[in-house]
């Protein structure tokens, strides 16, 4: 059980700032952390927590930000990397920001503090999608679409970690159970097997597959 401090005086903010915040509320599980929760942790009065989060909307997306931003500290891109690897090392370490945020990957948004993290990095791939022969246009189309194949693949990821499994495989499953049985034969085949299109097989093809299209598209511009 997380120890509490003592309550301090009620203050407006108690001399809280949202570094304070996060680095208590982290100590607390994310799924059931509440402002109240957190103001126990820190021993303020909650009106000190809520004058910087807006309700425990406001605290997830604090807490998502940090564990996103947190992690891009981490992310270089090899001055000697071609633009295809740099942009798998974005993507991968992308995916892996968003499930080392686990629940709170739904309460992210990118404000100013999570963009600025970013800066470097997309700084570095940009530069070298335009030396590749990019326009500055489409290397920016190419980072956002490599970042939101991670951010889907993410989410899937931690949807089919649910109890009961990703929904869309439940749907299939009730579909397939109503169709006649003489229908779908590879649909019916697939599922059986247990085919999953949420593992890392699935994100190296995803990959693949835009890096191929990113490639056939400058050799037609050139």
């Amino acid at each position: 059980m997380a120890r509490t401090m003592p309550r301090r005086g009620r203050g407006v903010s108690a001399g809280l700032d949202p570094d304070a915040i996060v680095a208590a509320a982290r100590a607390l599980d994310p799924a059931t952390v509440t402002v109240q929760a957190v103001a126990d942790q820190l021993g303020v009065d909650r009106k000190a927590v809520a004058y910087h989060v807006s309700g425990r909307d406001g605290l997830l997306q604090l807490l998502a930000a940090d564990a996103v931003t947190s992690r891009f500290d981490v992310l270089e891109i090899p001055d000697d990397a071609d633009w295809q690897t740099a942009l798998r090392l974005v993507a991968t370490a992308m995916r892996d920001i968003l499930l080392g945020a686990g629940v709170l990957v739904a309460h992210f948004r990118f404000d100013r503090a999570s963009g600025t993290a970013a800066l470097r990095p997309a700084d570095d791939v940009l530069a070298k999608l335009v030396a590749a022969g990019f326009d500055a246009a489409s290397a920016v189309r190419a980072i956002a679409l490599i970042v939101d194949t991670a951010t889907a693949h993410a989410q899937g990821v931690l949807l089919s970690a649910r109890a009961g499994g990703h929904p869309q495989r439940a749907e299939l499953h009730r579909a397939l159970a109503t169709a006649d049985a003489a229908d779908h034969a590879l649909l019916r085949r697939v599922d059986e097997a247990g085919f999953s299109t949420f593992d890392s097989a699935q994100f190296d093809f995803d990959l693949d597959v835009v890096i191929r299209g990113l490639e056939a598209r400058l050799a037609a511009d050139v």
